[in-house]
């Protein structure tokens, strides 16, 4: 910008805006220059080729050529790294621990080793910090053997004859080499020897050790140390664990199976008084079906009885009871047969009308007669319910009529379903309004199936 009284003012000066500058005056008759150089200083250009040298496995030497001053000295450099773990750059410790400004090289310390890095560096002056320098080629830092012992060793359970150790695996930036794994080593209280195992990949956590010879709910003492192709690290804590519990060797008794419906049964059995049963399993298929395919229903040990659901009507199927723990799972009891209750009518009851009469309104519908291949209708179930909501009064009667309360206000729905040896069947209903529905308080609601309309009379 120029003003009136000739000065130049650059506004937002960047370092692109240094140079010589040339005024020019000039009349008809003859024209004059004047020249100035400007100078703007400002945070120091990028560093340039950056290698990385001298690689450790917890360090490098990194060497650079110095940047553009843009005429301020540069005060001191920064370096940073990125690995796998990140996106992010990250501040990085060096020997020494600030890196003069005149300085070309610097040593990057305390880095993991057998990790993947790159590099770059920033120069910094009075005026601020410049502008990072292309981030170096990817290196790898030599290996070596692991200094992090695994965490949360412990264990125990499994199934017969078996000493199971867990613990959690050591991130892949812990690992420091090549050929990484786990030696194991336990052994029980009366040893002195410990037995050790290698378990070589790197992702498991999990050991089991099966001898025959084994005790049930022997005390063992168990830790782990990691490894990889330049050593081993330190042990971890020893920890105390116990190998498996024997599987139960009790049957359940007194088995009883009560048929519920079409399909659903109940199946009990008498508890066993030891600690060791964590819980019980029933087993259960159909005749036309092979034991190897039965479905299975576990249940914990408080656990006395059972509902088998989901079963097909009249149909004839088998179960059988055992109980379990960790180790396994016990004998089962001798199968017991039984047959599901035919399945309840399929036909809706016919709602014939509803008639309010007084405080009351009377529903009536024609009886249901079951089919050879149903269950016997034993009654009918009745829900009375506000339109809206799922909850209601709950009726049973074995007549085909019911008298409920008339609604004293809003809409309310009655639901008719038969009741069977089987099951519930479908439902049937209608809609009775209450006294501000928009109907005299005195109607009378007759429907009439044959014409399928509502007709309201009055009394």
């Amino acid at each position: 910008m120029i003003k009136d009284n000739g000065e130049l003012i650059v506004k937002n000066a960047q370092l692109r805006h240094a140079g010589r500058y040339t005024c020019v005056a000039q009349t008809i008759v003859d024209n004059a220059t004047a020249s100035a150089d400007l100078v703007v200083r400002g945070p120091p250009g990028p560093p340039g080729g950056l290698k990385v040298e001298d690689i450790k496995n917890t360090s490098v030497i990194l060497t650079w050529n110095r940047g553009i001053e843009n005429h301020s000295p540069i005060s001191n450099y920064t370096i940073q790294s990125r690995t796998f773990l990140s996106e992010y750059w990250k501040d990085m410790k060096t020997d020494p621990s600030i890196v003069d400004g005149n300085a070309e090289s610097a040593k990057v310390i305390d880095l993991i080793p057998w990790m993947e890095y790159e590099f770059r560096i920033m120069a910094t002056n009075i005026l601020g910090t410049g502008d990072p320098s292309i981030p170096s080629q990817k290196i790898r830092t030599e290996g070596s053997p692991p200094n992090v012992a695994p965490s949360e060793v412990g264990g125990g359970g499994g199934s017969n004859r078996e000493l199971t150790i867990t613990w959690v695996p050591l991130p892949k930036q812990y690992h420091f080499g090549n050929n990484f794994g786990y030696v194991v080593a336990f052994k029980s209280f009366d040893q002195n020897d410990w037995k050790s195992v290698i378990v070589p990949q790197p992702e498991i956590g999990r050991y089991v050790h099966k001898d025959e010879s084994m005790l049930p709910s022997s005390k063992y003492q168990v830790k782990v140390k990691a490894f990889n192709n330049k050593g081993e690290g330190p042990f971890s804590l020893t920890a105390i664990i116990y190998s498996a519990e024997d599987a139960p060797t009790e049957r359940p008794r007194n088995v009883k199976i009560k048929v519920l419906s079409s399909t659903e049964v109940s199946v009990s059995w008498e508890h066993i008084f030891n600690p060791a049963v964590t819980g019980y399993e029933i087993s259960y298929w159909s005749s036309s079906e092979k034991e190897i395919a039965a479905s299975r229903v576990q249940v914990s040990s408080q656990n006395f009885s059972v509902m088998l659901e989901n079963l097909k009507p009249y149909t004839k199927y088998y179960a059988k009871v055992a109980a379990f723990n960790a180790a396994g799972i016990g004998p089962y009891t001798y199968p017991l047969d039984f047959v599901t209750e035919k399945a309840p009518p399929r036909q809706q009851p016919r709602i014939i009308n509803a008639v309010r009469s007084g405080s009351k309104y009377i529903i009536t519908w024609e009886h249901v007669k079951s089919q050879s291949n149903e269950s016997t209708v034993k009654g009918y179930k009745v829900l009375y319910r506000p339109d809206g909501q799922f909850n209601g009064t709950l009726f049973k009667t074995g007549n085909h009529y019911i008298e409920v309360p008339a609604p004293v206000k809003g809409q309310y729905i009655v639901e008719v379903r038969v009741h069977s040896e089987g099951g519930d069947g479908e439902i049937a209903h209608v809609k009775i309004p209450g006294a501000a529905a928009g109907i005299l308080p005195s109607c009378l609601g007759l429907l009439l199936p044959a014409l399928g309309i509502l007709i309201f009379l009055k009394f």
